[in-house]
């Protein structure tokens, strides 16, 4: 495995990006707070600007600042992932020299685009982004969402570039996660992206998962992880994720970020509503989550880490222990 691959592994949180005034502006002070709530709950790394983190709802600058506060305030604590995927391949360079100046141990690249792209152009935007900074650099494959499925095959051509160093796979087919590690050798490190699917994708030998999921219910993301990969555990790894996968499958349904928000407003920790246009879940969406996130109470064990650093009173009837 290449150098630039071994320290991904284990669960990145893929952190919601908090805002004030309806979406309008970045809330800088509870970016921190959801970031020490995922530390606490144990998480390896966190990535801002996943899926989750909206990452095409914000301009460069701001993108550049939550980089510059999330670096700053996590401070070599856990590893931090930056989200630079951008329509131009040379934003995706600024945004990547950015995170490597600021502290960054990853940048994570998903090509954003409005016109179909041929294999050699997604190589050659990965290629230049590479070649601009030394820190690792990912693959981010999400066809669901950006409509371009970078196959294995072409995944072991980026893979070949010096440091390049981890792919985000979340296609939903777990045979790609075996594809993607004889194509490449297993020169790079494959990190599940599609929450519902853990489980399978922990059996077929990932090295790690960039958690969505992690926004709602941190330390049941980290505890699933550890009984699959760490444990061996497989029996009750089935058993543990009973309860956290309707809501995984309701994130994909609904769409990651509208469910992230709207259960942070639930568990009354709001981190505010996704920019415009995207908004939190329509009433009957939300009452369904409610009742999902009541169900996870009341499977889960005790407590593992106090979330007193939340404002407002929290109702133990929807608040999944975390």
């Amino acid at each position: 495995m290449k150098k630039a691959a071994q320290k991904f592994k284990g669960v990145y949180a893929f952190v919601l990006t908090p805002t004030k005034d309806d979406g309008g502006s970045i809330d800088e002070d509870g970016l921190c707070r959801f970031i020490d709530l995922q530390i606490e709950s144990g998480v390896d790394g966190i990535t801002v600007f996943g899926s989750t983190g909206g990452i095409g709802s914000f301009s460069e600058d701001e993108r550049k600042r939550v980089i510059e506060v999330a670096a700053e305030h996590i401070n070599g604590r856990v590893g931090l992932v930056a989200g630079v995927g951008s329509i131009q391949t040379p934003e995706s360079i600024r945004l990547a020299e950015f995170a490597e100046d600021a502290g960054a141990d990853g940048a994570l690249v998903v090509p954003i685009t409005y016109w179909p792209l041929t294999d050699n152009e997604i190589y050659g935007h990965f290629e230049a982004i590479a070649k601009s900074v030394s820190i690792p650099v990912g693959i981010y494959n999400n066809p669901g969402t950006t409509g371009v499925d970078i196959k294995p095959a072409l995944i072991a051509r980026i893979a070949d570039i010096d440091n390049v160093g981890f792919v985000k796979e979340s296609s939903g087919d777990m045979s790609r996660i075996t594809a993607i590690r004889q194509h490449t050798g297993g020169s790079i490190s494959i990190l599940n992206g599609w929450d519902a699917s853990t489980p399978q994708a922990i059996a077929a030998g990932v090295d790690g998962w960039f958690a969505g999921s992690c926004s709602i219910m941190p330390a049941q993301c980290v505890e699933l992880f550890n009984l699959g990969y760490r444990q061996r555990d497989m029996d009750r790894m089935r058993a543990y994720v009973e309860p956290m996968y309707p809501i995984c499958e309701f994130m994909g349904a609904k769409g990651y970020i509208r469910v992230a928000h709207s259960a942070c407003e639930i568990l009354r920790h709001p981190m505010g509503p996704p920019r415009r246009p995207l908004r939190m879940l329509e009433a009957a969406d939300r009452v369904h989550l409610e009742g999902l996130l009541a169900k996870l109470t009341a499977a889960s064990s005790p407590a593992k880490h106090a979330v007193a650093n939340w404002p407002g009173e929290v109702s133990n009837a929807v608040r999944p222990r975390l």
